[in-house]
């Protein structure tokens, strides 16, 4: 049996348009179009369908900072949060490679249209959960964040579980702990990077994660890229500020081979840690590199445990 995509495409197809009123699911089609097949297909869908039609309503009513990464779904919404440059499409390729009924919804900060960026993570995090909430109001939650967003997932869970909600997943993905956000800690780093560098293949590597940005730049407009580059600004300001509390909740730490990112350094703030070891890649080459089926797997195999 087709599952609800394959079913949705099939009906759009034939003209059968679908809607939810007073939570029921109505339907209009051509005469002679819903065959047997169609309707027994349509009934043991239907709850799946109605979720999906919810989903969809949510987002084009819903806030701007809220992105459809991948919406299609009828499981509970993984929300990626932003790194410190405000791009969520870098979950693109893991969203891709996750289950298909596991939906994927990326949280913009504010700044990005070019109005003042927050300058505060806890600040930051209020203003994403508020967008979190308008569009799914009750948990359970499954959070996630990269980079400097590992930061901002960490204090949107915890306000989250400070309003009582229920945060079924926290995932940490090739984050570094807040105090390497310093600045010695940041030139440390790139002075490794270029080091690295000087081998032929990360050499490769770099320059094609660098002509890669520089063609994404050249799509979008001075303007855009310059708010942008303001969001990063603040965002790394604000992480470097940052005094992480214990969280009493599960962390799932995705340790990459970024050594810089002192990830070690977040077991004392977790409640409980889980280590996922991808010790073998950077954190860039598992979210964008073709190593990012192993990055869904291990993801995958966690949330299949939440189910």
């Amino acid at each position: 049996m087709m599952d609800a995509t394959a079913l949705l495409s099939t009906l759009r197809a034939r003209d059968v348009r679908l809607w939810v009123e007073d939570a029921q699911l109505k339907c209009s089609a051509p005469v002679g179009v819903l065959d047997a097949s169609l309707r027994q297909a349509l009934a043991s869908r239907k709850q799946e369908i109605i979720a999906f039609l919810q989903q969809a309503d949510a987002l084009k009513s819903g806030p701007a900072s809220i992105v459809p990464i991948k919406p299609e779904g009828c499981r509970p919404p993984i929300f990626a949060v932003s790194g410190h440059g405000g791009d969520i499409f870098c979950f693109l390729p893991l969203a891709r490679q996750l289950h298909a009924e596991q939906p994927m919804i990326g949280v913009q900060p504010p700044g990005l249209d070019g109005t003042e960026p927050l300058n505060s993570v806890e600040a930051l995090a209020h203003y994403e959960i508020a967008q979190i909430r308008q569009y799914r109001p009750h948990g359970p939650y499954l959070i996630a964040g990269h980079c400097a967003g590992g930061t901002l997932a960490f204090e949107v869970a915890q306000q989250l579980i400070a309003a009582r909600q229920d945060v079924a997943l926290l995932a940490l993905i090739g984050s570094p702990f807040p105090k390497m956000f310093g600045r010695a800690s940041l030139l440390w780093m790139r002075l490794s990077g270029y080091m690295r560098a000087l081998t032929p293949g990360a050499f490769t590597r770099k320059l094609q994660r660098r002509l890669e940005r520089q063609r994404a730049q050249s799509v979008v407009g001075s303007e855009t890229l310059s708010a942008r580059r303001r969001v990063e600004k603040a965002t790394v300001a604000a992480v470097r500020r940052y005094r992480p509390r214990p969280y009493p909740g599960e962390i799932d730490l995705f340790v990459t081979a970024d050594k810089w990112h002192r990830s070690d350094l977040w077991r004392a703030f977790a409640g409980t840690l889980r280590e996922h070891h991808l010790e073998d890649f950077e954190v860039n080459d598992l979210l964008l590199g073709p190593n990012v089926s192993l990055l869904a797997a291990s993801l995958q195999g966690r949330l299949n445990q939440l189910c």
